[in-house]
């Protein structure tokens, strides 16, 4: 039937759920209410969220509209147990999104996603801005387009963690994609932090064992790696990223760069810093914007005492860097008491002390933030503003 305006575009927002904090399943309902439809699949037997899930399909606003099932996913896999949440939709819907129950969407979402799909039918996959992270004050931190929003028909999850969404292009002729309005975070990520991520590298292994050509595949494996201090292993993966990615001169979504941070990164935990240097510069050769590579690189020198080469670093970085907001973007970079702390890292090795001192002062005066203080802790700004400290108090 033709639809005759964009609110009669059917939309059913699709969910997982597995031992979820009630309080977080009421945020994520009250933020779904726009949805036409909200789908969720239980992935757990004997599961309390069932039962909560329930109660709420008994309530006015939800009757009708809250779909819920349960099964258990074994082994546990992120495409399958997905998949096996889309069998929930309902054959009247014309958009779909996934959303997982720590997330939350604006209401302004829902209207211009119908218009979107109204105006642009034949449109495979609708991108909208994503807040991944937050500060103290709840103002999103890591922001970049977000792509699980699409057309009804012709999707399927892969891979077993850190699953994307495929498209059957033989039968499904959709064409491009369409970009909803960049003025407006439609999502934003607010994660239970006692979930545990244990599951994650065996899935990792597993997605690089079943899809060796997979580049993102790599990535995230490398990057379980060093969440764990297994840096022979981190080095070890990345390095293939790297050879794979410069042999296909493939440089997706920015990753030629970010690898080569990642391994600087490695490098320089393990104390081999001429690599390390090797691999920043590179990384600054290849996204001379990418601010990340220049903080990393120039306390690294500085650290060894090459506070002249570490001057020019900063300079360049304040010539060339520039703050745009995609996957790769580490906050703390790009606060000025990192900055400062380098700087002042450089005036100790000048024994210009009393210069030093000023700028750890308005450093220290620019963490104000819980994730400053952490940041800035593992940065060793406390250490070095305590070495600074006992210095002049000789």
């Amino acid at each position: 039937m033709m639809k005759k305006s964009y609110k009669d575009i059917k939309i059913c927002c699709y969910a997982m759920c597995a031992s979820e904090p009630e309080a977080f399943i009421d945020r994520w309902l009250e933020s779904m209410k726009g949805a036409d439809y909200i789908t969720v699949l239980i992935t757990k037997k004997g599961d309390s969220n069932f039962e909560y899930f329930k109660k709420k399909q008994e309530l006015p606003e939800f009757k009708d509209k809250l779909i819920i099932d349960e099964k258990e996913i074994k082994p546990w896999r992120f495409d399958v147990a997905r998949n096996e949440s889309m069998k929930l939709i309902p054959n009247d819907v014309d958009a779909i999104i996934c959303t997982d129950i720590d997330e939350v969407l604006i209401d302004d979402f829902w209207d211009d996603y119908r218009k979107c799909v109204f105006e642009h039918p034949n449109v495979d996959r609708i991108y909208y801005r994503y807040a991944w992270s937050h500060d103290a004050q709840g103002n999103p931190a890591n922001v970049f387009w977000y792509d699980k929003a699409t057309q009804a028909k012709g999707w399927k999850w892969h891979y077993p963690v850190h699953e994307a969404l495929i498209c059957d292009k033989d039968n499904y002729k959709y064409e491009g994609e369409y970009n909803l309005d960049a003025n407006k975070i439609y999502l934003h990520h607010y994660p239970d932090q006692t979930k545990s991520r244990g599951s994650y590298l065996k899935l990792l292994e597993l997605r690089a064992e079943e899809s060796s050509e997979d580049s993102y595949g790599l990535f995230y494996l490398q990057r379980e790696y060093s969440f764990r201090q297994d840096y022979e292993n981190a080095i070890k993966y990345a390095s293939q990223l790297y050879a794979r990615l410069m042999i296909n001169n493939d440089n997706s979504y920015m990753m030629k760069p970010a690898v080569c941070v990642s391994l600087g990164t490695y490098y320089n935990e393990i104390n081999l810093k001429d690599e390390s240097e090797f691999f920043f510069r590179r990384a600054i050769e290849l996204d001379p914007e990418m601010r990340d590579s220049y903080i990393r690189l120039a306390q690294m020198l500085v650290y060894q005492g090459k506070y002249k080469e570490a001057y020019l670093v900063i300079d360049d970085m304040d010539k060339n860097s520039k703050y745009i907001e995609d996957w790769r973007i580490q906050p703390w970079c790009w606060r000025k008491w990192k900055r400062l702390q380098i700087l002042a890292d450089c005036k100790c090795w000048e024994m210009k002390y009393d210069e030093a001192s000023q700028l750890f002062k308005e450093a220290y005066n620019d963490i104000v933030e819980l994730e400053d203080f952490t940041e800035a802790y593992n940065q060793n700004f406390f250490a070095d503003l305590s070495w600074l400290q006992q210095k002049l108090g000789e």
